[in-house]
């Protein structure tokens, strides 16, 4: 991994011995995290597509059959409905990945640039030469693998629900009409966990960067620094301020840096001491 120090570099180029800087924040891109959460509605909405497509009709067929049969033994939906569905959560869990995964690599290009541009305005050095995309491919992987599993879960999961509630309907005999509410149901608890992804996602590779991108220039310490509104939880407002070394236990959820709890909006006010 690249190595250089700041410190070094603001000392040469003038800066006071024993004097501090602080690295501005480098915010979350909101347009990523709706692109993001755009990618995953899509393959949503495409198996529920699927749904209303192949799924709601051969229900509906089995219903009228029974009811003209009166049947009295009612057997659980066929396997082969979902078959479609399937192969269709494949292809489009493929697409989501590979959106993703472009959505990660711009983030990183604009995070090193803007790393670059907060360098600049914190001490006047222009550290462009020195940072590289290439320095972030071993996280690039992880973070992809990462996002993947997260993306085949809801997918996996989506398309559980679909089964789940087609054999419970079906074995009780309710209408294709209670079905249906049954379905929007669980597609919308799906979308709701789609923007959490996304939104959680996109902020911890924001922070998972800074902290590379600090570590690499030799900023061993930041300080926890919160959004300052109402919407800040009551324990990281409780740690705004809080100076802490990189890979120290903080006062967060499972003692992680700002940015990487779920769904956390706090940044790492990186410290450089001249």
């Amino acid at each position: 991994m690249l190595r250089y120090s700041l410190a070094k570099q603001g000392r040469r180029a003038g800066r006071k011995s024993g004097t501090v800087a602080y690295l501005p924040e480098i915010p979350v891109r909101l347009s990523a995290e709706r692109d993001y959460e755009k990618a995953l509605r899509s393959m949503l909405r495409q198996m529920a597509a699927e749904v209303r497509e192949s799924i709601i009709p051969a229900y509906e067929a089995d219903l009228a059959q029974r009811k003209a049969q009166e049947a009295i033994t009612v057997d659980a939906a066929d396997r082969s409905w979902f078959v479609r569905l399937d192969a269709l959560k494949a292809s489009l869990v493929r697409v989501a990945q590979s959106t993703v995964d472009r959505i990660l690599n711009l983030e990183a290009e604009r995070h090193t640039e803007n790393f670059a541009a907060a360098v600049k305005r914190a001490i006047g050095i222009d550290i462009r030469a020195v940072i590289a995309q290439e320095d972030l491919g071993d996280y690039l992987t992880t973070a992809s693998a990462r996002n993947a599993s997260l993306i085949q879960s809801l997918a996996d999961d989506t398309v559980k629900k679909v089964e789940q509630a087609v054999y419970q309907n079906s074995v009780a005999g309710n209408s294709v009409t209670t079905l249906r509410k049954q379905l929007v149901q669980e597609f919308g608890v799906s979308e709701s966990r789609a923007k959490l992804i996304a939104s959680d996602q996109m902020g911890k590779a924001n922070a998972d960067l800074t902290e590379i991108r600090q570590r690499q220039a030799g900023v061993t310490e930041y300080v926890w620094s919160t959004s300052h509104d109402e919407r800040v939880r009551s324990r990281h407002r409780a740690l705004d301020g809080k100076r802490y070394k990189w890979g120290e236990a903080t006062g967060a959820e499972q003692g992680l840096p700002p940015g990487k709890p779920i769904r956390c909006r706090c940044w790492a006010r990186g410290v450089i001491e001249f």
